[in-house]
């Protein structure tokens, strides 16, 4: 483990880039949403639909995520790299195989899902133009997630901002030339995120394999058995622990489509902002879950209280800023997605909420990725479970037949609000019995 990593200094150096990388993740969906909302309120609302579903198609596999990195991590730390490269291999194939999967699987009932999420007539054309083409790229979308996983792991932090960089500018720029000058419309946004994943995924490929300590030996190296068990029920926990949590985002989007068009595109905006915060505290979990992986001694084991304080700590004040930011800048905010009144109205009688959850949920989401680090990946899912059972179903259940976007929200936020504590009970646990 870095000696920089016990100080503030050194953990924020690591971070900020992952930070920085983490906060550019979301920017291409929050500026799509901005353009669209601008061009187009009915556009907004089929993109809406199309986004959440292909999202949650994506979220449903962050084990793709989460479990190269600390995988990748803790072998370096064993100085393992065998099994290191081993690991690279199990977790590309796995993300080819699961794209090619999802195609298969979802490209015959496209049109059955729209109509469950509640898409009118009007919508259904607008929603497959963005969602066709975004399944068809969804390969390329995994594996770019995978590449910066790996990346990460070996703690190339910087390089993975890079290359997230390079993408959303090519995403951005290429879905504003779609809207407002090629007119290609939904078809050219989804066009636009597809190919700044694509040229993300080639950049970031052939960086890994020329990595020091695996170029070598990469391509002759076989994949090792016990890392395909290994890298498996790693991901089975946070595959169950992913569907519940994109379960609860895909009903809240169908609750808010039933609620009405205005009321499905107000939460489209909120869910961007929403996510922007999250995925920026992310960077700071990502720390975490590189920091804790390594450690593999008792006495590193006993650093970590430190660190992991220093990093419970980060989170909070990422959390204070945004709260502070929703507060006092809303307006400046809100409308950059949109300018209908009616639409603006809807959000003010939610925005309080989120703007005061920004600090727990950011000490969550830090607490999230401790756990990682930890390996205990079984916890997660189990009480993602349980919080979606006891926290979220009733919620969302008076939402539905209320009509309420506030339920909406206040099962979400609800959900958060029951992982910080369940979460900060299991770290304790953790470091005491490890130490």
């Amino acid at each position: 483990m870095e000696s920089a990593w016990k100080s503030y200094r050194g953990l924020w150096a690591l971070s900020i880039p992952s930070i920085i990388a983490t906060m550019l993740e979301p920017i291409s969906s929050v500026v799509d949403t901005a353009l669209v909302g601008r061009f187009s309120t009915e556009q907004l609302a089929a993109l809406a639909i199309g986004a959440t579903l292909i999202s949650s198609l994506t979220w449903m596999f962050n084990f793709l995520v989460h479990a190269p990195i600390q995988g990748v991590s803790e072998k370096i730390g064993q100085k393992r790299f065998d099994e290191v490269i081993s690991l690279c291999k199990v977790s590309l194939f796995m993300a080819l195989g699961l794209g090619l999967i999802l195609i298969l699987v979802f490209l015959p009932i496209r049109f059955h899902i729209y109509a469950f999420m509640g898409a009118t007539e009007n919508l259904l054309k607008y929603c497959d133009e963005y969602f066709f083409i975004r399944l068809l790229g969804q390969s390329s979308v995994l594996l770019f997630t995978v590449c910066l996983a790996l990346l990460r792991g070996f703690a190339k932090v910087r390089v993975a901002m890079a290359f997230i960089g390079i993408s959303t500018f090519l995403n951005i720029s290429l879905s504003y030339l779609s809207l407002y000058h090629w007119d290609f419309g939904l078809a050219g946004v989804a066009g636009a995120t597809v190919f700044g994943n694509t040229i993300g995924m080639l950049l970031s490929f052939l960086t890994l394999i020329r990595i020091q300590e695996i170029r070598d030996h990469f391509w002759t190296q076989k994949i090792i058995r016990n890392n395909i068990f290994e890298l498996g029920s790693k991901a089975l926990n946070i595959f169950g622990r992913s569907a519940f949590l994109t379960l609860s985002f895909f009903l809240c989007t169908k609750i808010a489509s039933h609620i009405g068009v205005v009321e499905l595109a107000s939460h489209q905006i909120i869910l961007q902002v929403w996510l922007f915060a999250s995925f920026f505290t992310d960077g700071v979990a990502t720390t975490g879950n590189i920091v804790g992986a390594r450690a593999q001694s008792a006495e590193q084991r006993k650093e970590l209280i430190g660190i992991f304080n220093k990093l419970l700590f980060m989170g909070a004040k990422i959390g204070l800023v945004f709260t502070l930011a929703y507060f006092f800048l809303d307006e400046l905010v809100l409308q950059r997605f949109t300018s209908d009144q009616e639409v603006l109205k809807t959000i003010a009688t939610v925005w309080p909420f989120i703007a005061l959850s920004q600090i727990p949920l950011s000490i969550a989401y830090v607490y999230d990725g401790l756990i990682f680090g930890l390996g205990n990946f079984a916890f997660l899912r189990k009480h993602m479970m349980i919080a979606f059972c006891l926290v979220f179903t009733p919620l969302a259940f008076y939402s539905y037949n209320m009509k309420s976007l506030i339920g909406i929200w206040a099962a979400l936020i609800g959900v958060g609000i029951y992982r910080l504590v369940s979460n900060y009970f299991c770290v304790r646990n953790e470091l005491r019995v490890n130490i």
